[in-house]
C-alpha cells in the first residue's frame, strides 16, 4: 500500500507539470505580449529601456522556453537576453563614469591636477587597467608638481607612473586608440602619447618627482642614467645631465670642507709622523675629491653639449653651463687653458653611470731636479677645494 501511495503521488506531479507547461503553450496571447515587447525593446542604447526589456525576455523563456511551436522564437530570444544581462552593468557603469571622463578632460584641459587625480582615482576604481587614465596622472603628477607647491603630486604622480610603466612595457593591456597618422597612443588630450613616448614621459616623472620631489637620489640617479642611455628625446635633454652633475657637486662638498678642515688641523708642533699621516689623509681625501670634479665636469660638459641656444632663456642656460665648466675646470686642473680640448675627449668617453663608485684621481707628485728647481707634475698640481695649489709642507 505504501508503493502505491508514493507511485500515485508521483503520477498526479507529472500530470500538473504537463497539464502546466500545456497550458502555457497554448497561451497565444501571453506569448504574443512578451515577445512583442521583448522585440521592440532589445535593440534600445539605455538602462532604463533595457531592463523591461530584459524582464519580457526572461519571462518569455520561463513560461515557454520548451514550447516547440515557438523554437524559433525561442531560438531568437534566448541569445539576446544573454547578450543584454550582460550589457546592462556595462551601461549603468558607462553612465556613471560619464561624467566622471567629463571632469578628467577639464582638469587636463585647464591644469587642475586636483580634479585629474580626484577624477582619476574614482574611474580606476571602476576601470583600473585604464592606461588613458593611468598616463595622464603619472604625467601631471610631474608637470604639476614644482618647488612653489611642495612638489604636491609627487606621490601621485609616482604611483601611477610606475603602475603604468610596466603595463606598457609588456603591452597588456593592449592600446585601444590610434592617432590621425594610425600610430598606437595612449593617454587623453595634451597627455596623449605614442607608446614609446609616455615610457619616456613616465620614466622621467620617476626621475625627475624622487630626485627633487621626495629628495630620494639613489632611487632617481639610476633612471636619470637609464634615460641617458636611450635613443629618445631624454638623451639630448640637458636637464638629464645637469641633474647628475649636481649630485656629484652636492656628494663632493662635505668632502671639500673635510679637507679644509683637515688641512687647518696641521700644526707646526706636529711630530714628523702625525705631520705625515695627516699629509696622508689629505692627500686621500683630494684624490676622492678630484674624482667627483671630474665626474661633475663630464656631466655638465655633456648638458651643455646637447643643451639648445635657439632662445635667449635656452642660451643663457646653456652660457651658465659652460661657467660652471670653466670654474671646475680650473678647480681641478688650477689652469684656464685647455678646457674645450679636454671636454672634447671626455664625452668622446662612454658617460660614466652615476650609482657606480667615484674612483680617486690622484696627481704625479712634483720632481724636484738636482738644482733644487720643482717641476709641476704634467697633469697639473693636486687642488684645494678653492683651486689653490695644496701645500705639502708645515705651514
Amino acid at each position: 500500500m505504501s508503493l502505491g501511495v508514493v507511485s500515485t503521488a508521483f503520477i498526479a506531479a507529472g500530470t500538473t507539470a504537463s497539464y502546466a507547461q500545456d497550458s502555457n503553450c497554448a497561451d497565444v496571447d501571453g506569448q504574443t505580449a512578451l515577445y512583442t515587447k521583448f522585440t521592440e525593446g532589445y535593440a534600445k542604447k539605455t538602462v532604463a529601456e533595457l531592463k523591461p526589456t530584459l524582464a519580457a525576455g526572461k519571462e518569455f523563456l520561463e513560461k515557454y522556453g520548451s514550447c516547440e511551436p515557438l523554437k524559433d522564437q525561442i531560438a531568437f530570444v534566448q541569445p539576446q537576453v544573454q547578450r543584454i544581462d550582460k550589457l546592462i552593468p556595462q551601461l549603468e557603469q558607462g553612465e556613471t563614469l560619464k561624467p566622471l571622463f567629463a571632469r578628467f578632460d577639464a582638469g587636463i584641459t585647464s591644469d587642475n591636477a586636483d580634479e585629474v587625480f580626484s577624477a582619476g582615482k574614482a574611474i580606476l576604481a571602476l576601470q583600473p587597467d585604464n592606461l588613458n587614465i593611468m598616463v595622464p596622472m603619472g604625467v601631471a603628477g610631474l608637470y604639476q608638481s614644482t618647488p612653489a607647491n611642495s612638489f604636491k603630486y609627487a606621490d601621485d604622480g609616482i604611483r601611477y607612473a610606475s603602475m603604468a610603466l610596466p603595463k606598457l612595457k609588456s603591452g597588456n593591456p593592449p592600446l585601444t586608440k590610434k592617432d590621425k597618422a594610425g600610430n598606437e597612443v595612449v593617454g587623453a588630450l595634451k597627455y596623449e602619447f605614442t607608446k614609446q613616448a609616455a615610457i619616456e614621459e613616465l620614466t622621467y616623472s620617476l626621475a625627475y618627482l624622487n630626485y627633487y620631489g621626495k629628495k630620494d637620489k639613489k632611487t632617481a640617479l639610476p633612471v636619470y642614467y637609464e634615460l641617458s642611455q636611450t635613443s629618445g628625446a631624454y638623451k639630448s635633454d640637458p636637464r638629464i645631465y645637469g641633474t647628475i652633475g649636481d649630485y656629484y657637486i652636492e656628494q663632493g662638498a662635505p668632502i671639500g670642507e673635510d679637507i679644509a678642515k683637515k688641512i687647518a688641523a696641521r700644526s707646526a708642533d706636529d711630530a714628523a709622523d702625525v705631520l705625515a699621516a695627516k699629509e696622508a689623509e689629505i692627500k686621500s681625501q683630494i684624490a676622492l675629491f678630484n674624482g667627483y670634479t671630474e665626474r661633475a665636469l663630464d656631466a655638465y660638459s655633456r648638458a651643455h653639449k646637447v643643451a639648445k641656444a635657439d632662445t635667449p632663456a635656452a642660451k643663457a642656460y646653456k652660457d651658465n653651463l659652460y661657467k660652471i665648466m670653466q670654474g671646475l675646470y680650473k678647480r681641478r686642473f688650477d689652469k684656464d687653458a685647455g678646457l674645450d680640448a679636454y671636454v672634447a675627449t671626455t664625452i668622446a668617453k662612454p658617460f660614466p653611470n652615476p650609482t657606480s663608485a667615484v674612483m680617486p684621481i690622484s696627481d704625479p707628485e712634483p720632481v724636484t731636479t738636482t738644482t733644487g728647481t720643482t717641476v709641476p707634475a704634467a697633469s697639473g698640481p693636486a687642488a684645494k677645494p678653492n683651486g689653490k695649489t695644496a701645500t705639502t709642507t708645515k705651514p
